[in-house]
């Protein structure tokens, strides 16, 4: 499948962007976005769960600019900060090393946390919590649950779901995470606030994976297993995507059907699903 489309504002005029964990999931299609924008690139991944091979088409633009190395080494990060004009953190660690190197350097920041939007960060930094983002390149064997029982679907086994199958998801389709994130990214407005980046629907696993054995005419039945980690919902911090479209005008263009079928068509399926592109048309 082709990089996805964006329908974010352009950005006024070329900058330089650090992003860590730019090999990764959708620090990959992050890049690809703001190299098609007509920025330039750092890249800085050590390639821990990040892959070369999902910067392919990103690779031939001289633009881009690739250095193998860790979030957490805080001098590397301070000198390639003080290189750009901006930095977005998608890598799993290094929070603090970035922001400092950041702070330090007065770029921009906008960090994707592990921990749901809530109080407002400091200074010039916007904080993005991710909710269940699925597309191309995300790899099944980490856990990732559409890409995972697609491919069984598409292979005709077994859909393992773990536990009653009542945890909630609010997928979101990496095409439209990239669409907010750009969004943020060329709105001032956003400095000094934190955002949800969530789809609209919200689906129970169980179901998930009944749509996902629809979709496919697949002969897999579905196979619950006792799971020893507990899922609970927590009732504190919903996800609510309604501070991002009304700073933004952000809005998901790609349902759970159509995330649903792209996975499908991702994992091997021959199903003639419109494609992230054509769905933006």
């Amino acid at each position: 499948m082709s990089a996805p489309l964006t329908t974010a504002p352009s950005m006024t005029a070329p900058l330089t962007y650090l992003v860590t964990g730019g090999a990764g999931f959708v620090g990959s299609h992050l890049t690809d976005a703001l190299l098609a924008e007509g920025h330039t690139v750092v890249v800085l991944d050590d390639l821990s769960t990040g892959d070369r091979a999902n910067l392919a088409a990103a690779w031939p633009n001289s633009r881009l600019r690739f250095v193998r190395g860790s979030a957490l080494d805080a001098r590397l990060v301070a000198e390639l900060a003080g290189r750009c004009d901006a930095v977005v953190h998608l890598a799993t660690e290094g929070d603090r090393p970035v922001a400092e190197a950041a702070r330090q350097h007065g770029r921009r920041l906008l960090l994707a946390s592990t921990e749901s939007a809530g109080e407002a960060p400091d200074g010039d930094v916007t904080v993005v919590h991710l909710y269940d983002t699925v597309g191309p390149r995300q790899s099944p064997a980490r856990g990732a649950v559409v890409p995972r029982l697609a491919e069984r679907a598409v292979a005709g086994l077994p859909l393992t779901i773990h536990g009653d199958g009542t945890r909630r998801l609010r997928c979101t389709h990496v095409a439209d995470t990239v669409d907010a994130l750009l969004r943020l990214l060329a709105e001032p407005a956003a400095a000094g606030r934190a955002f949800d980046v969530c789809g609209t629907q919200e689906t129970a696993v169980a179901d998930l994976a009944g749509v996902i054995v629809e979709r496919s005419g697949s002969p897999s039945p579905l196979r619950f297993v006792p799971c020893e980690v507990a899922y609970e919902e927590v009732e504190s911090h919903r996800p609510d995507a309604g501070p991002l479209r009304e700073l933004t005008g952000w809005e998901p263009a790609l349902g759970l059907l159509d995330i649903v079928d792209a996975a499908l068509v991702d994992a091997g399926g021959a199903f003639g699903v419109v494609t992230t592109a054509e769905a933006r048309v």
